[in-house]
């Protein structure tokens, strides 16, 4: 299955997987400790925001609009804080954790060594300088077809 496929059925299941995060966090340390912990991470992630600058967020959303998501580079500065400081305003435990994980950062550099190792074969593969063919996939073409055939046209 390719890589859209499983983080569109990821964001369908994330606000159910963040429902029973916050259940299961009330029965461990109860209902009122929960609520608190959920205001709190809502605040440190405007506080990390904050910090992080304004630089910093137009730098993220200007990359965005030009480059898209393929433009996100932990390595760029001030953004994995961003990015942290973002997952921990949206509401929810599992978010939560993944947003103050990458304020950490040795968590960012194995995250970035990760992302750099996965990333060549997400892009579009160049064209090899040498195709090596066997007899049977190939004939002699003269210098003349080549020359007089037309580029716009398809080969027959």
């Amino acid at each position: 299955m390719s890589l859209v496929k499983w983080g569109f059925i990821a964001l369908l299941l994330l606000p159910a997987a963040e429902i029973a995060a916050f259940i299961i966090v009330a029965v461990v340390i109860g209902w009122l400790w929960a609520l608190c912990l959920f205001v709190a991470t809502t605040v440190l992630g405007v506080l990390v925001l904050k910090r992080a600058g304004r630089k910093d967020v137009d730098r993220l959303r200007a990359a965005l609009a030009r480059d898209g998501v393929a433009a996100i580079h932990l390595d760029s500065p001030g953004l994995g804080p961003v990015i942290g400081g973002i997952l921990l305003l949206l509401p929810g435990f599992i978010t939560d954790m993944m947003g103050a994980a990458l304020l950490i950062p040795a968590v960012r550099r194995r995250l970035r060594g990760a992302i750099s190792r996965a990333r060549p074969m997400g892009r579009r593969q160049r064209a090899p300088a040498v195709v090596d063919l066997t007899p049977e996939e190939w004939h002699q073409v003269s210098d003349k077809a080549v020359e007089d055939r037309d580029p716009r046209r398809p080969a027959k």
